[in-house]
């Protein structure tokens, strides 16, 4: 049932001069302006956050890539001003219109970018990413599924810094869900010249950014830009408030989770599944999807109108899709997300996953509970209620993520089973109803390659 989540997906894919010379002096127009532009998710609900960072040049020309090593070099384009009018005008063709305004920033109507200090230093604080990205929600009616990142970069103001990050899953229906998984990257020893960052870690390991920041004010805070990404001070004394009042909330164990959702979900019965078949619908196509659990092998059917559209074969040495009359092999990315994210969903509480599960980080929600686990490196999330009802669910494995929120429950003999699934990537969002699931049962299908 996992599987065809991706499939769907797929199918969705498928279907459809040196900076050294401008850092001289920060008076002239030349220099590095940064703003947050902010748009409706086009799937519905929701905002997506788009950093806009712009390297002026005095000879005209100018990149938006600060996040590419030869961002000190490349054009993109060049620019002219006309009055308080400033025009972008991209290699590619591309126009893009921003006005100066009285306190030398760039007004683009719907956000604004702000100068930086090109002064090779960097204002004492924590500076924060975050970045949040969903589909779904109030405005349509739907489960809300999303995700979010945060990177902290505290800098002492003597040399010295510490790295930390942060994700977190979030799925709100009728209730809210939410799954953080933190850690820290390390501390070490900063410095910032014509606009590269040199951070040397402990360990050893040495990167580089490009880094600009602006020490605010008493009206606004100190922010900086990082690869071309906005960080923005807060308050940390806050952000430790917060933390100490969830630690001291008690909580059950990784261990006892996994036990209370095994009894509601099916016990032994899950352990016993060796085969299932699912019927599911979307958007009128229709769906079928093999499992076998005991050869490690699973084949999902798309049909549209009696019609055979799309199929993925996929075991654990290799697999295919086939997309109206387009044949793919099963890359090794695919394949490592077929084999790990066996430890999601209803099955992933097999007793083979408690080990992994058990030695999760537990953190309180709203109704409930989010586990943070991860297998191999792997990192997963699930999101339950007070009655340990699974909520969703996440997965990060490898490069690829999978937001699910489930709803609909039915019991199939002793296995309860969500029969309602809105899962996300970040791009593409689907609803899959699913009409029936058997276990156990001969599949009715030859695994014949297309």
């Amino acid at each position: 049932m996992k599987q065809i989540h991706y499939f769907l997906l797929q199918i969705i894919f498928l279907a459809t001069t040196a900076l050294s010379s401008a850092c001289q002096s920060s008076t002239g127009f030349p220099g590095v302006y940064a703003g947050v532009r902010l748009s409706l998710n086009p799937l519905g609900g929701g905002m997506n956050r788009t950093d806009e960072v712009f390297l002026l040049r005095k000879d005209k020309t100018f990149t938006d890539e600060l996040n590419k090593k030869d961002w000190k070099t490349a054009i993109r384009g060049t620019y002219e001003i006309n009055g308080s009018d400033l025009l972008l005008k991209y290699s590619n063709g591309d126009k893009s219109k921003f006005t100066i305004t009285k306190a030398g920033n760039l007004d683009a109507g719907t956000f604004v970018l702000f100068k930086m200090n090109l002064d090779n230093s960097i204002p004492k604080g924590s500076y924060q990413f975050k970045f949040i990205s969903g589909s779904g929600g109030i405005s349509n009616g739907t489960t809300y599924v999303g995700s979010s990142a945060k990177r902290v970069l505290n800098f002492d103001g003597a040399g010295s810094f510490t790295t930390d990050r942060e994700s977190t899953t979030v799925i709100a229906g009728d209730n809210i869900g939410g799954g953080t998984n933190a850690k820290s990257d390390g501390k070490g020893k900063y410095n910032l010249k014509d606009g590269t960052l040199t951070l040397k870690y402990d360990n050893g390991t040495t990167n580089t950014h490009s880094f600009f920041a602006s020490a605010g004010d008493g009206k606004n805070k100190a922010m900086a830009v990082v690869d071309g990404s906005f960080y923005f001070t807060d308050d940390v004394n806050k952000e430790h408030s917060n933390k100490k009042t969830s630690v001291n909330k008690k909580l059950p164990g990784a261990a006892e989770i996994f036990k209370n959702l095994r009894t509601v979900y099916g016990g032994t019965a899950l352990d016993n599944v060796k085969t299932y078949i699912v019927q599911a619908e979307f958007s009128g196509i229709k769906l079928t999807s093999y499992n076998d659990l005991a050869q490690n092998r699973f084949r999902n059917e798309m049909y549209n109108q009696g019609k055979l559209i799309a199929v993925e074969q996929v075991n654990t040495k290799g697999g295919w899709m086939w997309n109206n009359g387009k044949k793919t092999i099963t890359t090794k990315e695919r394949l490592e997300e077929t084999i790990y994210n066996d430890h999601i969903g209803v099955l992933g509480l097999r007793k083979q996953n408690e080990a992994a599960f058990s030695k999760g980080i537990v953190k309180a929600t709203k109704d409930g509970y989010a586990v943070n686990f991860e297998v191999d490196g792997h990192t997963f999330v699930y999101i339950v209620d007070s009655r340990f009802n699974i909520l969703g669910d996440s997965y990060q494995i490898g490069n690829k993520k999978q937001i699910n929120a489930y709803s609909n429950n039915k019991t199939i003999g002793e296995i309860k089973m969500p029969f309602t699934t809105v899962s996300g990537d970040g791009k593409n969002k689907i609803t899959i109803n699913y009409k029936s699931v058997e276990f156990n049962k001969p599949l009715s299908t030859n695994w014949k390659e297309m």
